[in-house]
């Protein structure tokens, strides 16, 4: 049975959940990576201005209804941020959560807004643990944030939110794509390590003369030797676990739905599951 507005993710993009929402017609944090526009087939600049999509709140409810017993995670958002500095305005997002809530659909976020989501902390404590709140991160270096993510949070901001939302009982995620500075992203992942609880790692696409300048097994030696050493759990996105050579990932670390709120894991044991990176 087909959706409307809550649909089901195709190509990469269903790697990070089952289902999915859009809140918003473009996003203003004007990411000079963003391969968006491309897709809805406008300019980057008419992706910046940011507008409310047409009775969305009847049509949640209409999916909600129709999806009935199908209450798999929904992911807000894939073409935008549920936390632009739109949202601030309108506060759709809350208006979104609130019918997901009444519906009991389990919701992962992703955002780049950083402390803005705090603003729904109240909600998020509603949906105990059908939530997770998390953030992408790309680089630590905040000058160069400014040129590649001009009008989103600060990395600082972000790892400040996570912190929080990790205090308060809210499960945390982050998405570590794109890559673009290996060394970087690797310092996330130790940063995150006491206050994030789940992690999903990518690479870098749409740059192939950067893309070729990455060891990308390297990377992702790395990145699973530091995650597996924590204990944490993780997902490996296809396009980089291609990548591995003289290792294994588990049959988790390579399952696009592991990570994903409801997710009933097999009950067999995984013959890597205790395996260290050296």
């Amino acid at each position: 049975m087909k959706t409307k507005i809550i649909y089901t993710p195709s190509g990469k993009a269903r790697e990070y959940s089952p289902l999915a929402l859009n809140i918003y017609n473009g996003c203003d944090h004007g990411c000079k990576y963003c391969y968006v526009p491309n897709i809805v087939r406008k300019t980057n600049r008419s992706f910046l201005s940011v507008s409310q999509r047409k009775q969305l709140m009847i049509k949640i409810e209409a999916d909600c209804r129709r999806l009935g017993k199908n209450k798999k995670q929904v992911l807000l958002s894939f073409t935008g941020d549920p936390y632009c500095h739109y949202n601030n305005e309108v506060k759709q997002t809350r208006a979104v959560l609130e019918i997901l809530l009444k519906y009991q659909f389990p919701v992962a976020i992703l955002t780049k807004g950083g402390s803005r989501c705090l603003q729904d902390i109240d909600i998020f404590k509603k949906f105990r643990k059908q939530i997770k709140v998390g953030a992408t991160l790309t680089i630590t270096d905040e000058e160069k944030l400014k040129e590649l993510e001009p009008k989103a949070a600060t990395t600082t901001d972000r790892l400040e939110t996570l912190e929080i939302l990790h205090k308060e009982g809210i499960k945390t995620w982050v998405s570590i794509e794109p890559v673009i500075y290996p060394d970087q992203s690797l310092k996330l992942i130790e940063l995150t390590m006491p206050f994030v609880d789940q992690f999903k790692i990518g690479k870098l696409n749409h740059f192939p003369s950067q893309e070729r300048k990455i060891d990308w097994h390297l990377f992702l030696k790395m990145a699973v030797g530091i995650l597996r050493s924590a204990n944490k759990q993780f997902y490996v996105k296809r396009d980089l676990a291609e990548f591995r050579k003289d290792f294994e990932l588990t049959a988790d670390e390579t399952n696009m739905d592991y990570l994903n709120l409801n997710y009933q894991p097999e009950t067999k044991e995984n013959n890597y599951s205790k395996i260290k990176i050296a």
